[in-house]
């Protein structure tokens, strides 16, 4: 080998060899601040790795405790409307059975029509201010309808 020699990376350099102490020199200076910035780039790539890593991890604590959150609502807002949907199972029932109750009370207030001659129906949705709907007050007076006069028409049981 006369005028150039071999890199021990296997590359040729040029100039003579007295040079080749000079261009070894430098091309190994290249080699390691090539493979320092490489080793730097890959610690930054660990690090962002990392962190975006540590912000998965937040947002997957995050979604956790808002889930927990969302299932709390939706377990207190079931057990509402199961109450509502009980409540209202009872007052259909309760309204029906008024219902039955009112028919009841004008088929035996139309007998007593029949006989007294007065009307006595009530009806089935009541305005506000009618006096059936507070029952703790006589809706009509006691001498309205004389008792032995609607005695003598009622029928005997």
């Amino acid at each position: 080998m006369s005028s150039s020699s071999l890199s021990p990376g296997g590359g040729r350099l040029s100039g003579s060899d007295g040079d080749s102490g000079a261009t070894f020199a430098a091309g190994d200076n290249r080699r390691e601040k090539r493979r320092l910035s490489n080793r730097e780039s890959a610690r930054r790539s660990r690090l962002r790795k990392q962190q975006h890593l540590d912000e998965l991890v937040q947002e997957v604590a995050r979604l956790k405790a808002e889930n927990a959150r969302v299932l709390a609502r939706a377990n207190d807002i079931t057990g509402q409307f199961v109450r509502v949907d009980q409540e209202n199972t009872v007052l259909r029932a309760r309204a029906a059975e008024l219902g039955d109750r009112l028919r009841s009370v004008n088929q035996v207030l139309r007998v007593v029509e029949e006989f007294s001659g007065v009307a006595m129906d009530i009806q089935e949705e009541c305005p506000p201010d009618d006096p059936l709907l507070r029952p703790w007050q006589i809706p009509y007076p006691a001498t309205a309808m004389p008792i032995a006069a609607t005695a003598t028409h009622m029928p005997q049981y």
